[in-house]
């Protein structure tokens, strides 16, 4: 009789208990399983995996300051790094010197193109994991061609095309001219 009620009480203590397997995760269910292992291995630290967030920006021949005002404030609201796509790293570095002030604690980091391709410029942008999105600036920027959907190249991000701002005047005066 002694050995029934036993079982019946391991039962309900297991009952009491069964949830509490779905709640923790692997090693603790491993640690209340075996404590005598857990006492003797100690657990490994987790190791922080940190993705750097980045912006991509096309260098053309010549960078707006329109287009440079939208990219710093996007990296800076969404903590990201600047990613600049370029034919020439060179050519990037002097454009980018005016700008610098404003680039304060943004990583920037500059990708020379080794081709003329939109390919090119799809195989430097799928080097860089975490790419949130690539700004489109002037003409001669090496992004612009991914504006135009072709059924062989496709950007793997979105592709912003940045222009500038119409005159507030121009578009009040346009407004008073419908009105009338």
């Amino acid at each position: 009789m002694k050995n029934l009620a036993d079982q019946i009480k391991q039962a309900l203590s297991a009952l009491a208990y069964a949830d509490i397997g779905e709640r923790i995760g692997r090693r603790e269910k491993h640690a209340a399983l075996f404590p005598e292992a857990a006492s003797r291995t100690p657990a490994p630290s987790p190791i922080p995996v940190a993705t750097r967030k980045w912006i991509a920006l096309g260098v053309g021949d010549s960078l707006p300051p329109h287009v440079m005002a939208y990219v710093i404030g996007a990296c800076r609201r969404m903590q990201a790094d600047l990613l600049l796509i370029s034919r020439d790293a060179m050519q990037v570095r002097a454009l980018l010197a005016e700008y610098l002030p404003d680039l304060h604690g943004i990583t920037c980091e500059t990708e020379e193109l080794t081709g003329t391709s939109s390919a090119s410029v799809v195989d430097a942008m799928n080097q860089h994991h975490g790419l949130l999105f690539a700004v489109s600036s002037a003409e001669g920027d090496p992004l612009r061609p991914l504006l135009r959907p072709r059924r062989g190249v496709r950007s793997p991000v979105p592709v912003v095309l940045v222009t500038p701002k119409p005159p507030v005047a121009s578009t009040a005066a346009s407004l008073k001219a419908v009105r009338k």
